[in-house]
């Protein structure tokens, strides 16, 4: 090589001509190509932790404190019921009191009757019976003085036919008197029937006695 070529190479080389053309079209397409497939895969991402958020909070409850509304078939389902309430029971349609009288060993029994019922019929007549004393419309008694043998008395020959409802209250004394062998503490029992609407009903009522 001539000192003259040398000379112009290292010219060419330490101060090189600018370009003449512009950078293949490949090379941007390939740049492109790259961006697009790192946008991608960011959009990518970006969405699947979207997804994971809202699976997330899916399972957490409402604003507010509400649990989450879940439909999983089968779970068992609790019902809000009250206390439970019992039908008032209606008053007894006959009402017995009992007075005793206790002197010495000697006991004297006062009944106080009163309330509603049917007034029964004689047989065979089938006439209603009179309704001028509310103790003989009775079906009978029944009374023990706790000793001793038991009393009562008899409604005779009448039938209960619900023909006629009255209202009526007596009180008498019981004729027979009782007297205890020692002294103690006993027990009165008083029962007594009148007609209702499913037949004869009784009515009991007792009280204690201390005998002396």
């Amino acid at each position: 090589m001539t000192e003259d070529l040398k000379t112009r190479f290292e010219q060419l080389v330490a101060d090189p001509p600018p370009p003449t053309a512009v950078p293949s079209e490949a090379v941007f397409a390939r740049v492109r190509t790259v961006r697009r497939r790192r946008t991608a895969g960011v959009i990518t991402v970006a969405a699947a932790g979207a997804v994971a958020i809202t699976l997330a909070l899916g399972n957490v409850t409402n604003i507010g404190g509400a649990p989450p509304v879940t439909n999983t078939p089968g779970a068992p389902k609790s019902a809000i019921t009250g206390p439970p309430t019992a039908a008032p029971k209606p008053p007894p349609p006959i009402k017995v009191a009992l007075k005793p009288t206790i002197k010495g060993r000697t006991v004297t029994m006062t009944v106080a009757l009163s309330g509603k019922a049917f007034v029964p019929t004689a047989i065979p007549e089938g006439t209603l019976l009179p309704e001028d004393s509310f103790m003989n419309l009775s079906g009978g008694t029944d009374y023990s003085f706790g000793e001793g043998m038991p009393g009562g008395s008899d409604g005779g020959a009448i039938d209960c036919t619900r023909k006629k409802l009255t209202v009526g209250s007596e009180t008498y004394v019981i004729p027979e008197t009782h007297v205890y062998t020692k002294p103690g503490t006993y027990k009165f029992t008083y029962t007594i029937r009148y007609c209702g609407t499913k037949g004869w009903f009784p009515t009991t009522a007792t009280t204690q006695l201390v005998v002396r």
